[in-house]
């Protein structure tokens, strides 16, 4: 880099800097300017994600949920069914230092599986986790399972520490009992209406983001953002709520930075360690939007997704930006290795950008790119971070060994074990005049649409089939939109009862409006083929390229082989289905100059397991740099 490059660079980020500080000084003094009630003008999303009513019957999503619920019901089996406390010395570290995030992990798994089908051990465990909030309770509404002074990062003898325990903890804490008073534990939201009242009150929330002195940011301060909102959208919200979640959070610098499509905003993000959890400043901007009405924060959404998508995302979806020691994380810079100084594809950082995407596809439920955002993000990194008993990894490594997957209460537990339990909220979307089908996954909806009760049934074996069967099991006029991902290579054919009815195109959703009878079928074949995408990031190999290899969203990877040894310079013509494992592929070699290892195989990365070898970008053919690419929009 030339020395004007980084005189240019370096001005930049200070420019950041300045204006994040002097925005944070103006926050904590309150001299801020925030909307009044008065202002707002509320936008209610279009279609809208079930609450309940939609069960998982078969296929991936339904193994994922049950291993989730074993999971969640072996920590409640082994350290609180039978005790009011767990023995200390079966406290993990994470759980000793976080305390409230072990009880929202717990309390968000077991109510959001109890929205979608009843369970006695987790509607135990759920009372159980409420009472124990509820009786320490204190008079002013103080309930966090830490001492109060720790909202001020201080340890009650004068020193300063770890300041995640009033934002991260909090607001984890936050996100179970709100889930518990939608379960129907409702005495939940009054706990949580006691407490957000002392906050709101109190002399720490304007310095939420302050972290252990004045020249830093509490870490993971956005995690912080979202707790107030949460409260203001449930049955006891209250308008201060939302104008505390203004007043202590909105950093209008960063909202313009995004507005501006600035990718470097994030690479050197002010406030505390750039990394995944600043996502959750974007996902709080969206529910400013829903609650106001104020475009700027939708701008700003708008603005980041575009900075994450052509920036930040590695070919199969997860988020290259995440906790280095060793410095930053340059735009389109793609890191693939790991080690002690550098991570990429954390969990959170996956659960966060699907949320995001989710909440704009409420909004905008045509616009597939979400939606197929949302399945990539499942596909290849929770799913793929889960394993057999339902723990969960940290990192969605991409080559060599995968991480062992932890059952500690990493933030990546706390954030992807509820994200699973919601998994059915992410299949359809439910409108005023019908429903939208987002994700292709065995399942049933009923909900009700135009005053009359919807039920619909999806049979599909997606991803190792294509075929999808949508059956109307209640008569009644409505629309069924199916999506026809960005990713399909060709129009979607659709009958009725063995008519044609349309041909989607991808990237679009086909709408079928009409009086439906009960029994009437919808069919259609999706069309994934096997795609290749050249890698473009940083971490070249000296002698070859990297290409990754997807089947429609799933993206695949080498296994017990790093290189592709063939000359053919169309690589998917040389791999041959294995027979009774769909989507696994033995690689043809053709002359003596070519070899691979006999055991070698390409199949999904989430199906590797964690003492298996492999890599998503191999290499193939002679090395030739790659022309300059922004991420994303260019891998395609």
């Amino acid at each position: 880099m030339s020395e004007r490059i980084e005189a240019q660079l370096s001005d930049h980020v200070n420019e950041l800097r300045r204006q994040a500080f002097e925005e944070l000084a103006l926050i904590i003094s309150g001299e801020k300017e925030y909307s009044r009630p008065e202002e707002w003008r509320p936008v209610p999303p279009t279609a809208c994600a079930p609450s309940r009513g939609v069960s998982l019957t078969g296929g991936p999503f339904r193994m994922m949920f049950d291993r989730n619920l074993a999971y969640i019901r072996e920590w409640y089996e082994r350290k609180y069914r039978f005790e009011k406390e767990p023995a200390p010395e079966e406290l993990t570290d994470w759980e000793k230092s976080l305390p409230a995030s072990g009880e929202g992990r717990m309390l968000s798994v077991a109510a959001h599986s109890l929205r979608w089908e009843e369970d006695e051990v987790l509607r135990e465990m759920l009372n159980a986790l409420v009472d124990r909030v509820k009786n320490r309770q204190e008079e002013d509404g103080y309930c966090m399972p830490f001492p109060r002074e720790h909202m001020a990062c201080d340890d009650g003898n004068g020193h300063f520490g770890s300041s995640e325990r009033k934002n991260y903890d909090r607001v984890n804490l936050t996100r179970g009992m709100i889930a518990a008073g939608y379960a129907g534990r409702e005495d939940a939201f009054e706990v949580l209406r006691r407490f957000y009242d002392w906050l709101n009150s109190s002399p720490h929330l304007l310095r939420l983001l302050e972290g252990d002195s004045p020249d830093t940011t509490a870490a993971n301060c956005n995690n912080g953002h979202e707790g107030h909102l949460l409260v203001y959208n449930s049955p006891i919200g209250k308008p201060d709520d939302l104008v505390a979640a203004e007043r202590a959070f909105v950093q209008d610098f960063f909202i313009e930075a995004n507005r501006n499509r600035d990718p470097l905003s994030l690479t050197f993000y002010p406030f505390n360690i750039p990394h995944s959890y600043v996502l959750l400043a974007f996902k709080a901007w969206m529910d400013h939007y829903r609650a106001t009405g104020h475009e700027k924060y939708l701008e700003g959404v708008k603005g980041a997704w575009d900075i994450i998508y052509d920036y930040f995302l590695h070919a199969g979806g997860s988020l290259a930006i995440c906790e280095s020691l060793a410095g930053t994380y340059m735009p389109g810079s793609y890191h693939i290795h790991h080690g002690i100084l550098r991570h990429t594809g954390e969990t959170c950082g996956s659960v966060f950008w699907a949320d995001i995407n989710h909440r704009l596809l409420e909004h905008f439920p045509t616009e597939t790119k979400y939606a197929d955002e949302i399945e990539r993000a499942i596909y290849n990194v929770v799913l793929a971070n889960q394993d057999k008993r339902g723990h969960i990894r940290y990192h969605a490594r991409l080559e060599g060994k995968k991480k062992k997957a932890k059952s500690i209460n990493t933030c990546c537990e706390v954030m992807g074990a509820p994200f699973i339990a919601a998994l059915p909220q992410y299949i359809y979307s439910v409108a005023a005049d019908g429903v939208y089908v987002n994700l292709y996954a065995a399942s049933r909806i009923t909900a009700t649409v135009a005053g009359s009760e919807c039920a619909l049934s999806m049979e599909t074996e997606f991803p190792f089939g294509n075929r999808v069967k949508i059956t109307v099991e209640a008569a009644g006029t409505f629309a069924i939109r199916l999506r026809v991902p960005g990713w399909a290579t060709r129009p979607v054919p659709v009958t009725c009862n063995g008519q044609p009815v349309a041909d989607g195109e991808p990237g679009t959703y086909v709408e079928l409006d009409r009086d439906w009878s009960s029994g009437d079928a919808v069919e259609f074949d999706l069309n994934p083929e096997i795609a290749v995408h050249r890698y473009c990031g940083w971490d070249q190999s000296a002698d070859y390229r990297r290409y990754s290899l997807h089947y429609g969203p799933i993206l695949l990877c080498l296994v017990n082989a790093t290189h592709f040894n063939v000359q053919s310079r169309n690589i998917v013509e040389r791999l041959v289905p294995v027979e009774g494992q769909p989507l696994h592929f033995s690689v043809r070699t053709e002359g003596p100059d070519e070899s691979m290892p006999e055991d070698a195989r390409v199949m999904p990365y989430w199906l590797v397991e964690e003492d298996q070898l492999f890599t998503v970008y191999p290499t193939t053919g002679r090395f030739q740099r790659p022309e300059r690419s922004s991420g994303n929009a260019a891998l395609t």
